[in-house]
């Protein structure tokens, strides 16, 4: 059992002072007790850690884990569940756009570690879940998901709408559909490493989120001229005989993507600047962090 929670214990660099444990109507005795508030901060944990919802049923199969450990009085799996709880008492606590850096960078070591547990029955479950919360577009190393897909095209309005000083826009859901479908498209003939640059869009942008507002005008004026040109080749040109105000540069962004998706030509045009959009993304990051392979 205790391996089992060190995975959930990475996230620990959070905890710096330890509450009591979640109150509410007490479903088990013991020392604590076991509440309906520990049983929904454990599950929002997993949810935190994987990037997902669960479905009634499944968090009716986390209640029966933890009310059979509480019956059985297992004090080692009591304490490792009751210290899971407080670990998400303090990120429900902490700033969420640094808690949306910590979880980027902390999603793929969880998987990893539950990957190495194949004989222990709630590892197996939680991988069951998560994948079919995620369910691959495209295979690969590693394959393509809808999280991914989504990812990429939130870094894309973000590049774009600083660009272009259009800062509100945001990816309808139907966008984000038809980027799936783009992506899934082009996924198999990209390179091996031009995937794993894609996977890490989510950690892209959640960086952005945290370090953005931080920065002197002149820095992100600087960002925004090398990023202007890697983000055009992603907006159509003017078709024939078109208007000027249907020009791209008249477009909002979503109008200009779909414009783009309608032409076919955006599994072509991501392939041949995501590499570029990647390398601007990568060197980004390592200026935040000061390493190009540091986690939180």
């Amino acid at each position: 059992m205790k391996n089992r929670f060190l995975l959930f214990c990475l996230a620990a660099v959070l905890v710096l002072t330890l509450p009591a444990a979640g109150r509410g109507r007490v479903l088990v005795r013991g020392n604590p007790p076991l509440t309906e508030e520990m049983i929904g901060r454990f599950a929002e944990y997993f949810e935190w850690a994987f990037s997902m919802r669960f479905t009634n049923d499944q968090c009716s199969v986390l209640r029966k884990y933890a009310v059979d450990i509480w019956k059985k009085q297992s004090k080692d799996d009591m304490e490792l569940i009751s210290n899971t709880v407080l670990i998400q008492i303090e990120l429900s606590k902490a700033d969420p756009k640094q808690v949306a850096v910590v979880q980027a960078s902390y999603e793929p070591q969880a998987l990893e570690a539950l990957r190495k547990q194949p004989n222990e029955p709630l590892a197996v479950w939680l991988l069951t879940v998560y994948d079919s919360s995620h369910k691959v577009l495209a295979q690969g190393n590693p394959p393509l998901t809808r999280q991914v897909s989504d990812s990429f095209l939130e870094a894309l309005f973000f590049m774009l709408g600083e660009v272009q000083g259009k800062r509100d826009e945001v990816p309808s859901a139907q966008l984000k559909n038809d980027m799936a479908a783009s992506l899934t498209s082009a996924y198999p003939r990209m390179a091996d490493d031009l995937k794993k640059q894609i996977a890490g869009m989510p950690l892209f942008n959640a960086q952005m989120r945290l370090h953005w507002p931080t920065l002197a005008e002149s820095e992100k004026a600087k960002y925004r001229a090398s990023w202007a040109d890697a983000v055009k080749t992603l907006l159509p040109a003017p078709a024939a005989g078109a208007s000027k105000g249907t020009t791209a540069g008249k477009m909002s962004i979503a109008e200009a993507m779909a414009e783009q998706n309608r032409r076919h030509q955006m599994h072509m045009n991501t392939s041949n600047a995501m590499m570029d959009i990647y390398k601007i993304s990568f060197n980004t990051q390592a200026n935040f962090s000061g390493s190009s392979y540091r986690y939180w």
